[in-house]
């Protein structure tokens, strides 16, 4: 949400189905390496180490560590809330529900702790 979020207040239009997709690169810079490498991380795959030396190439030591701080920041928390059943607050909700049912989030088992848990397709 917050990509959506900071993209339009850059004037920049992404394409959020990136994010749950194989797609290119979403209209966002570097894109496709961000997501190969996000995903390596996140699934722990036998091509991470491939996945961050391309990243490192691709975007330079200082946007990689900031990109590789990003991807653990989010991971963190989601494994938290998921873990402790914290559930996402109406106001979020409400501005995200376009959302959530575009790119399948409340199949998601998170979705469950905020009551919005679809069966999955």
């Amino acid at each position: 949400m917050l990509l959506r979020a900071s993209s339009q207040a850059a004037g920049e239009e992404v394409d959020l189905s990136a994010a749950v997709e194989d797609a290119a690169d979403g209209g966002v810079e570097d894109g496709a390496v961000l997501t190969a490498f996000a995903e390596a991380v996140v699934r722990a795959t036998d091509d991470l180490d491939k996945a961050r030396a391309r990243a490192l190439e691709t975007l330079g030591p200082a946007k990689f560590v900031e990109a590789a701080a990003t991807v653990g920041i989010f991971n963190g928390l989601v494994r938290v809330a998921d873990s402790t059943g914290i559930p996402s607050d109406a106001m979020m909700l409400e501005r995200t529900a376009d959302v959530r049912g575009e790119l399948g989030f409340n199949r998601w088992a998170g979705a469950k702790s905020s009551g919005v848990a679809e069966a999955p397709a």
